[in-house]
């Protein structure tokens, strides 16, 4: 799935209850969608490969899929409908899950090559589209 080497963190994110026949995917660093899928309404799980850094301002995600804003903000989307690649569809929009604040935990398992985190959020907003603009997550940190 990733086009960079030297991933040391596994991100595992969970879009629960989407909504159904819509084409969910990853979006890469040029806006392509990567591993489009079909919703079903049940939960998808997508498995997102990045490298925690160090760098002159401090430790930093990395990668094909994580996105900048300012100097520290960083985060992936999940793009539905059009911007997944499904024509025909009046849906196209994207959802912006900001990635944390790396802590010394976070460091110490990516620099063993074993930090896994974990987030899901609702995949369907209130009147029945997929979720969109920014969504709040909690990331739990784990080890594979």
């Amino acid at each position: 799935m990733a086009r960079g080497g030297g991933e040391n963190v596994v991100l595992r994110l969970t879009v629960a209850s989407p909504p159904m026949g819509i084409l969910h995917s990853l979006q890469d660093k040029d806006s392509a969608p990567v591993d489009a899928r079909l919703s079903t309404g049940r939960s998808m799980l997508f498995k997102i490969p990045v490298r925690l850094e160090e760098g002159k301002a401090g430790w930093r995600f990395l990668g094909d899929f994580v996105r900048t804003e300012g100097k520290t903000r960083r985060f992936v989307y999940v793009a539905t409908g059009q911007t997944a690649g499904q024509h025909g569809t009046a849906c196209s929009r994207r959802a912006k899950v900001d990635l944390p604040e790396p802590t010394a935990a976070m460091i110490k398992l990516a620099q063993a090559g074993g930090l896994v985190m974990e987030a899901s959020y609702l995949g369907t907003d209130a009147e029945g589209w997929p979720t969109c603009a920014t969504v709040k997550v909690e990331w739990k940190v784990g080890k594979r």
